[in-house]
């Protein structure tokens, strides 16, 4: 997921000593007599996918330790701080128990960890940004349950994510070569347009990401490689960088949002088509796109339909 390169250069130190400190956290967590910490915790990683499944989150977990560690522990910082400070502030108990309030906070931490490297620092301004991001997610839940309208889904993330980069020095990301279309890097650029979603390079861990996702609903891990794929078809025609997975995150997520509307294939092909238009254009504006293109792609499809979601987590 666009700006930004693998924290994987940290020095070992970097990552082992911050690293000791998330398991301690989870350590703490877990022994507790009241469960539904740990289940929050899992559930904010299962909902970074649209799903409500501790194992799909434990997964999840699984892949950012095994692809970049240093990303695991900005992530599990921010969905602590976030669930802290949600149960800090009164927020309904089910909404925490669900994740609600974790998953953008993850994405915070995953986002401020690749651009800043893991530190003290850095996991400050995750916190932050992880208590940030709660009062934005529960005027956003207030509004959709007693107003109407469209799901909030990845919002905090974009706009404090955007803010946050404008304050920050990104890190500067040469563009990368693309290789010969081989089976191979087909095979790899497809698995990392579901990778990029939590900002992974690895192809190996992204399997693990959509393993995840089909361990909670096989429909919606095939719908996330159908976006994947759809996003890396369009780069091959527009002649952008495919091989990094840049091009398929937003497709899938899209996909993978509107097909827990009833309505068949097509709100969902919509989605795809309408998140690769819109990544294009913050190509060529020189944007950060973040999820922006998913979000926008989700609104667009929901605003055509009367949202009638056969789901929502």
């Amino acid at each position: 997921m666009e700006p930004g390169a693998s924290p994987a250069h940290l020095p070992t130190t970097a990552v082992v000593a911050p690293l000791r400190v998330g398991t301690l956290a989870l350590a703490w967590i877990s022994p507790m007599p009241d469960s539904s910490h740990l289940r929050a915790v899992l559930h904010a990683f299962a909902q970074i996918f649209l799903q409500r499944h501790a194992g799909c989150g434990a997964l999840v977990m699984l892949a950012l330790a095994s692809g970049a560690p240093a990303l695991l522990v900005g992530a599990l910082s921010g969905v602590l701080v976030a669930h802290l400070g949600a149960t800090w502030l009164g927020y309904p108990p089910a909404d925490r128990d669900d994740g609600l309030y974790g998953y953008n906070a993850a994405l915070l931490g995953a986002l401020l960890v690749t651009q800043l490297g893991l530190s003290g620092a850095s996991l400050v301004l995750v916190g932050v940004a992880a208590l940030a991001s709660c009062p934005l997610q529960a005027w956003l839940l207030a509004r959709l349950r007693h107003h109407g309208g469209l799901p909030g889904f990845t919002l905090p993330f974009v706009l404090i994510g955007l803010l946050a980069l404008l304050c920050i020095a990104p890190v500067s990301v040469s563009s990368p070569d693309v290789p010969a279309p081989g089976a191979t890097t087909l095979r790899d650029a497809w698995l990392l347009g579901i990778g990029q979603v939590v900002f992974l390079h690895q192809p190996l861990a992204a399997a693990c990401l959509l393993a995840a996702v089909a361990l909670a609903s096989l429909r919606d891990a095939l719908w996330l490689l159908a976006g994947s794929a759809m996003g890396l078809l369009a780069a091959g025609l527009f002649g952008a960088p495919w091989a990094d997975g840049q091009a398929g995150f937003n497709p899938a997520l899209a996909a993978l949002a509107l097909v827990q509307w009833r309505g068949g294939w097509r709100l969902p092909l919509l989605g795809m088509i309408a998140a690769v238009a819109i990544w294009r254009v913050c190509i060529e504006l020189g944007l950060p796109a973040l999820t922006l293109p998913f979000l926008l792609a989700t609104w667009l499809g929901l605003a055509l339909r009367a949202p009638h979601p056969s789901r929502v987590d």
